[in-house]
């Protein structure tokens, strides 16, 4: 009788392997790759290096943020990624630890950074590279530690993608010097959680018909308008994950292009 018993370890791994010629990743066959990929605490190597004047801090150009980066909530905690972390702009505001480890520069403590530049060229020599701002790559350092560090000039460094936190601090909009009664266009700091936006939208005063902005380069996002088109602006918000938040009346009547203006909301 027991010849006529299929083993039911045999039943197990056929029913596996049939699942994974469907899905990409059979629940059976999980050996807990991911565990493995990213180690116990979720690091993974990359390439560090630090950019800029030595006596600045790093810039926010090519997310539309400008000088604002040397200021709090950002407090020159930044970095330029390649092109795999900076994602033509889509990666403008996203949040990583990052820490090094070659003593005895190194503290081995992570630092939070935000993405707020793009290093292109050499950087993408390498799959991940995080150009950081000088007072970010001197904080990896131990105590008197920062200069000799950062006279290396690169360190090997591990990341990890983590939610933007800024504390109390609401989203900005930072209107652009060229907006115009017909063209209209900000850029967005301060996103708390994904730190990027998915959907951007913009209505005139007293109207609730929200418009579909274009994110057109960094962290900014554009609408063409006409002169009929009048502020207060108000904005409504889509995360990656879709979550909405409406930020009322945030450009006032009389706004000024090249001002920051702070809204009360933020994905707390």
């Amino acid at each position: 009788m027991a010849n006529n018993l299929v083993n039911p370890l045999f039943i197990f791994t056929f029913v596996c392997l049939i699942l994974s010629l469907f899905v990409s990743h059979s629940s059976c066959l999980n050996t807990n790759v991911t565990g493995k990929a990213h180690g116990k605490d979720g690091f993974l190597p990359a390439l560090g290096t630090w950019y800029g004047d030595p006596r600045r801090p790093g810039s926010g150009g090519a997310c539309g943020w400008a000088d604002d980066v040397h200021y709090p909530p950002f407090s020159s905690m930044i970095s330029a990624g390649n092109a795999n972390i900076f994602l033509h702009g889509k990666g403008c505001g996203d949040c990583y630890q990052i820490k090094c480890t070659r003593r005895p520069h190194c503290s081995g403590y992570p630092i939070t950074v935000t993405i707020t530049d793009e290093c292109p060229g050499a950087c993408n020599n390498v799959p991940y590279h995080f150009d950081l701002g000088r007072t970010a790559f001197g904080a990896m350092a131990n105590p008197g530690q920062a200069d000799d560090l950062r006279k290396l000039g690169q360190v090997d460094i591990q990341y990890r993608r983590v939610k933007c936190n800024y504390g109390k601090t609401t989203i900005a909009f930072k209107i652009s010097e060229k907006t115009n009664p017909n063209w209209f266009a900000t850029s967005i700091e301060f996103v708390d959680g994904a730190g990027e936006l998915g959907y951007v939208e913009i209505a005139q005063a007293h109207s609730t018909n929200f418009v579909k902005m274009q994110n057109t380069w960094g962290a900014v996002w554009v609408a063409n308008i006409s002169p009929s088109f009048h502020a207060p602006f108000s904005f409504r918000l889509t995360s990656p994950t879709h979550k909405a938040i409406t930020a009322y009346n945030v450009v006032p009547h009389q706004f000024v292009p090249g001002k920051t203006y702070y809204s009360n909301v933020n994905f707390w």
